[in-house]
């Protein structure tokens, strides 16, 4: 249990650190059996439903803002405001 607790601590340090690529929020977001696809990141990307930074050509992805909006998207779902 307390290896578990770590590593969610962990991962929520890294997820405050700094800006990644569509594989690592991946990655970062979602365990590996629910995890969506590249393709649905991009799709979502085109959509402008995802918080995305470009630097030249290279996409890159604020995990944090990422997954308040994937929050806030299932809130509203449910009907949580």
């Amino acid at each position: 249990m307390e290896n578990e607790s770590t590593s969610q601590t962990e991962q929520q340090g890294q997820l405050a650190t700094r800006y990644v690529d569509a594989n690592k929020l991946l990655e970062l977001l979602f365990d590996e059996a629910s995890r969506p696809s590249l393709r649905w990141v991009r799709d979502q990307q085109k959509a402008r439903t995802l918080f995305f930074v470009k630097i030249g050509r290279r996409v890159f992805f604020d995990p944090v803002l990422v997954k308040a909006q994937l929050d806030a998207k299932a809130a509203g779902r449910k009907g949580i405001q």
